[in-house]
Protein backbone atom coordinates (compact mmCIF):
# COMPACT_ATOMS: atom_id res chain seq x y z
CA UNK A 1 0.00 0.00 0.00
CA UNK A 2 1.43 3.29 -1.08
CA UNK A 3 0.33 6.60 0.43
CA UNK A 4 0.82 9.64 -1.73
CA UNK A 5 0.97 13.26 -0.68
CA UNK A 6 -2.27 13.96 -2.51
CA UNK A 7 -4.23 11.88 -0.02
CA UNK A 8 -2.96 13.77 3.03
CA UNK A 9 -5.09 16.80 3.73
CA UNK A 10 -3.65 20.04 5.08
CA UNK A 11 -5.12 22.22 7.88
CA UNK A 12 -7.37 25.21 7.34
CA UNK A 13 -4.53 27.71 6.83
CA UNK A 14 -4.37 31.31 8.04
CA UNK A 15 -7.50 32.44 6.20
CA UNK A 16 -9.48 29.54 7.66
CA UNK A 17 -8.24 30.25 11.18
CA UNK A 18 -9.17 33.92 10.84
CA UNK A 19 -12.66 32.95 9.71
CA UNK A 20 -13.02 30.58 12.69
CA UNK A 21 -11.96 33.35 15.11
CA UNK A 22 -14.48 35.78 13.59
CA UNK A 23 -17.27 33.22 13.76
CA UNK A 24 -16.40 32.48 17.40
CA UNK A 25 -16.68 36.20 18.24
CA UNK A 26 -20.21 36.56 16.85
CA UNK A 27 -22.11 34.90 19.71
CA UNK A 28 -20.01 36.71 22.32
CA UNK A 29 -20.78 40.11 20.80
CA UNK A 30 -18.64 43.19 20.76
CA UNK A 31 -21.03 45.70 22.27
CA UNK A 32 -22.85 46.51 19.03
CA UNK A 33 -26.52 45.95 18.42
CA UNK A 34 -29.10 46.78 15.79
CA UNK A 35 -31.82 47.22 18.43
CA UNK A 36 -33.12 50.64 19.44
CA UNK A 37 -31.59 52.30 22.48
CA UNK A 38 -35.09 53.38 23.54
CA UNK A 39 -37.73 51.20 25.22
CA UNK A 40 -40.15 49.60 22.75
CA UNK A 41 -43.90 50.08 22.87
CA UNK A 42 -43.63 53.78 23.73
CA UNK A 43 -44.62 56.31 21.09
CA UNK A 44 -45.63 59.49 22.89
CA UNK A 45 -44.49 61.57 25.88
CA UNK A 46 -46.35 64.29 27.78
CA UNK A 47 -44.07 66.92 29.30
CA UNK A 48 -45.98 69.34 31.53
CA UNK A 49 -44.17 72.52 32.54
CA UNK A 50 -41.73 71.57 35.26
CA UNK A 51 -42.03 73.01 38.75
CA UNK A 52 -39.48 75.50 40.00
CA UNK A 53 -38.60 75.65 43.70
CA UNK A 54 -35.93 78.31 43.18
CA UNK A 55 -36.04 82.09 43.08
CA UNK A 56 -34.87 82.16 39.45
CA UNK A 57 -38.11 82.77 37.62
CA UNK A 58 -38.61 81.54 34.08
CA UNK A 59 -36.07 78.74 34.40
CA UNK A 60 -38.87 76.14 34.41
CA UNK A 61 -40.19 77.39 31.04
CA UNK A 62 -36.73 77.39 29.46
CA UNK A 63 -35.98 73.89 30.74
CA UNK A 64 -39.33 72.44 29.66
CA UNK A 65 -38.90 73.94 26.18
CA UNK A 66 -35.34 72.56 25.90
CA UNK A 67 -36.52 69.09 26.99
CA UNK A 68 -39.33 69.19 24.42
CA UNK A 69 -36.86 70.09 21.65
CA UNK A 70 -34.47 67.32 22.72
CA UNK A 71 -37.24 64.70 22.76
CA UNK A 72 -38.42 65.74 19.31
CA UNK A 73 -34.94 65.86 17.76
CA UNK A 74 -33.12 63.00 19.49
CA UNK A 75 -35.69 60.30 20.28
CA UNK A 76 -38.30 58.34 18.32
CA UNK A 77 -41.03 59.74 20.61
CA UNK A 78 -43.62 62.39 19.78
CA UNK A 79 -44.87 64.97 22.24
CA UNK A 80 -48.55 64.60 23.14
CA UNK A 81 -51.08 66.01 25.58
CA UNK A 82 -51.39 64.09 28.85
CA UNK A 83 -54.72 62.49 27.85
CA UNK A 84 -53.20 61.04 24.65
CA UNK A 85 -49.68 60.14 25.82
CA UNK A 86 -48.15 56.75 26.59
CA UNK A 87 -45.76 58.24 29.17
CA UNK A 88 -45.29 61.38 31.25
CA UNK A 89 -42.04 63.16 32.14
CA UNK A 90 -42.44 65.40 35.19
CA UNK A 91 -39.82 67.25 37.17
CA UNK A 92 -38.92 69.93 39.64
CA UNK A 93 -35.98 72.32 39.64
CA UNK A 94 -34.82 72.14 43.24
CA UNK A 95 -31.72 74.32 43.03
CA UNK A 96 -30.15 76.82 40.64
CA UNK A 97 -26.98 78.51 41.83
CA UNK A 98 -24.00 80.45 40.62
CA UNK A 99 -20.60 79.95 42.21
CA UNK A 100 -17.23 81.60 41.69
CA UNK A 101 -14.56 79.23 40.41
CA UNK A 102 -11.72 81.74 40.25
CA UNK A 103 -11.00 85.43 40.85
CA UNK A 104 -8.77 87.81 38.93
CA UNK A 105 -5.46 88.39 40.73
CA UNK A 106 -5.47 92.11 39.86
CA UNK A 107 -9.08 93.05 40.70
CA UNK A 108 -10.28 90.14 42.84
CA UNK A 109 -13.44 90.12 40.71
CA UNK A 110 -14.87 86.80 39.50
CA UNK A 111 -12.86 85.56 36.54
CA UNK A 112 -14.76 82.34 36.03
CA UNK A 113 -18.13 81.31 37.45
CA UNK A 114 -20.22 78.16 37.28
CA UNK A 115 -23.99 77.93 37.01
CA UNK A 116 -25.50 74.69 38.34
CA UNK A 117 -29.04 73.34 38.01
CA UNK A 118 -30.29 70.48 40.19
CA UNK A 119 -33.56 68.65 39.42
CA UNK A 120 -35.68 65.71 40.51
CA UNK A 121 -37.62 64.00 37.73
CA UNK A 122 -39.78 60.96 37.01
CA UNK A 123 -40.63 59.36 33.69
CA UNK A 124 -43.53 56.96 34.07
CA UNK A 125 -45.70 54.79 31.86
CA UNK A 126 -49.25 56.14 32.01
CA UNK A 127 -50.78 52.80 30.93
CA UNK A 128 -49.14 50.63 33.58
CA UNK A 129 -48.04 53.16 36.19
CA UNK A 130 -44.49 51.76 36.06
CA UNK A 131 -41.63 54.17 36.67
CA UNK A 132 -39.33 54.05 33.65
CA UNK A 133 -36.71 56.42 35.05
CA UNK A 134 -36.38 58.48 38.22
CA UNK A 135 -33.52 60.69 39.32
CA UNK A 136 -33.11 62.69 42.52
CA UNK A 137 -30.59 65.53 42.89
CA UNK A 138 -29.65 65.22 39.22
CA UNK A 139 -27.23 68.09 38.44
CA UNK A 140 -25.55 69.75 35.46
CA UNK A 141 -23.36 72.84 35.27
CA UNK A 142 -21.97 75.35 32.82
CA UNK A 143 -19.05 77.73 33.08
CA UNK A 144 -19.09 81.45 32.36
CA UNK A 145 -16.05 83.61 31.69
CA UNK A 146 -17.04 87.31 31.82
CA UNK A 147 -13.74 88.47 30.26
CA UNK A 148 -14.67 86.96 26.90
CA UNK A 149 -18.13 88.51 26.88
CA UNK A 150 -20.21 85.76 28.46
CA UNK A 151 -22.98 86.82 30.81
CA UNK A 152 -25.02 85.00 33.47
CA UNK A 153 -27.99 84.44 31.09
CA UNK A 154 -25.58 82.71 28.68
CA UNK A 155 -24.38 80.37 31.43
CA UNK A 156 -27.97 79.70 32.55
CA UNK A 157 -29.03 78.80 29.02
CA UNK A 158 -26.03 76.50 28.56
CA UNK A 159 -26.85 74.77 31.87
CA UNK A 160 -30.51 74.44 30.82
CA UNK A 161 -29.52 72.87 27.49
CA UNK A 162 -27.09 70.48 29.18
CA UNK A 163 -29.76 69.49 31.69
CA UNK A 164 -32.29 68.86 28.91
CA UNK A 165 -29.80 66.64 27.07
CA UNK A 166 -28.95 64.75 30.27
CA UNK A 167 -32.64 64.19 31.13
CA UNK A 168 -33.42 62.91 27.63
CA UNK A 169 -30.36 60.63 27.81
CA UNK A 170 -31.99 59.02 30.87
CA UNK A 171 -34.91 57.99 28.64
CA UNK A 172 -32.71 55.39 26.94
CA UNK A 173 -32.77 51.74 27.90
CA UNK A 174 -30.39 50.79 30.67
CA UNK A 175 -27.64 48.40 29.64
Amino acid sequence: MIITCKSIRRGPGIAGLLLLVLLAMLPAGCGYTMKSIYPSGIHTVAVPIWKNNTFRRGLEFNLTEAIDKNIESRTPYRLAPINQADTELTGTIINASEGVLSNSFQTNLPQETQFTIVVNFTWRNLRTGAVLSRRVNFATSSTEIPQIGQQLPDAQQMAVERMAQAVVNQMQKSW
